[in-house]
């Protein structure tokens, strides 16, 4: 009995892992594909360097698995335990004394590593990823003012405020032999020096310059100053974007408990609850799996999504709840977790009507 077990063992983990992998791809592909239309369309604005497309859209799987772990462990144990209903394979099980208990305890002892993995995700490289997301776009935009500059070519400035010239510019926006002529209405001025870059300085994004000359009083007859300068900076209005700042999605876990502003409270109750909902929904999966002979496989899959719908709209509202101060922040949302978790557990029998019905009102 020993052995049969064992073999068991390996034969459910090897349906549940290879429907888990199969599931978790497909949402992967329609959830990277949303996320890379939405990149290469900020990538064709030039909001972002088309470089850098491709790191963005890996630090975005962190945020994706995070949403969708709970979704794939709802289908796949769904998918893969219905398809022992669906083969007769349980009937066989049921009649060698495998019942109910012995499947809880497998997708239990398989969903629990997945749930480790999950609180990893969520509580430590899901906000390292937004980090990192984020100084790469403001990297992006401090260089942002190269992307369209031609080295060894006169580039016009934007609004005819003058022309910038560059021998060479490498990969981290450092230029040689820097030629540039800034026009306005006051007066001409034309700045050479032999490297520069882009800088962020007061929020600005700034050209500097460094151990050049400088060339004013150009207009007509006016005088014409010289200057040796070691250190320029120079505003550029229109080649500024808006400097992105930290945002709560990036801010340590462990930062978070020892808050006391109710957002960042409620982002740890988010982050806590997470690897949670991987056992809660894998779990109602389990008891959604059971199917009668002439039910489809996939016949549930609708009522599966109408759950995790549910399931996490509750989580989105009590998250608010607890931003505005409306739900306690030291009942957090684990009532909902909890609930789920009772649903799948639970086994709801039929109620026997006859039984409630008074004896004397029974026809004779």
């Amino acid at each position: 009995m020993d052995e049969f077990l064992r073999i068991l063992d390996k034969y459910i983990f090897k349906e549940l892992g290879f429907t888990f992998i199969a599931v978790l791809l497909i949402l992967l592909l329609i959830t990277f594909g949303s996320e890379a239309t939405k990149l290469l369309a900020d990538a064709m604005k030039g909001d972002i360097p088309a470089s850098v497309v491709m790191q963005l859209l890996m630090l975005k799987i962190p945020a994706a698995l995070e949403i969708i772990l709970p979704l794939v462990a709802l289908l796949a144990v769904m998918l893969a335990i219905g398809r022992l209903y669906q083969d007769q394979e349980m009937v066989v099980l049921n009649s060698c004394a495998i019942g109910p208990k012995y499947f809880k305890k497998m997708t239990f002892a398989f969903l629990l590593p997945v749930a480790f993995i999950t609180a990893g995700i969520s509580l430590f490289l899901t906000p390292w990823s937004y980090q990192q997301e984020r100084e790469i776009i403001s990297q992006a935009q401090t260089i942002s003012p190269l992307v369209g500059l031609v080295p060894g070519k006169f580039n016009p400035l934007p609004n005819n405020q003058g022309v910038l010239y560059a021998k060479s510019i490498n990969d981290k926006g450092q230029m040689k032999a820097v030629w540039l002529k800034y026009e306005s209405k006051e007066d001409d001025l034309l700045l050479v020096a032999p490297k520069g870059q882009f800088e962020w300085i007061n929020n600005r994004v700034v050209l500097v310059l460094e151990n050049g000359y400088s060339y004013s009083g150009l207009h007509g007859n006016e005088e014409v100053t010289v200057q040796k300068y070691q250190r320029f900076e120079g505003y550029l209005p229109e080649l500024t974007p808006a400097k992105l700042h930290a945002k709560i999605y990036e801010k340590p876990t462990i930062e978070l408990f020892g808050s006391d502003d109710l957002k960042e409270q409620s982002m740890l109750q988010w982050r806590l609850v997470t690897p949670f909902g991987i056992l809660v929904l894998g779990l109602l999966g389990l008891k959604m799996s059971k199917t009668g002979p002439r039910e489809g496989r996939f016949g549930k899959i609708f009522f599966a999504l109408v759950m995790y719908i549910l399931y996490n709209q509750l989580l989105v509202v009590g998250r608010d709840g607890l931003d505005h101060g409306v739900w306690p922040v030291w009942l957090g949302l684990w009532p909902i977790v909890l609930l789920f978790g009772w649903i799948a557990l639970t086994d709801f029998k039929q109620i026997n009507l006859s039984k409630l019905i008074p004896a004397g009102s029974k026809k004779a």
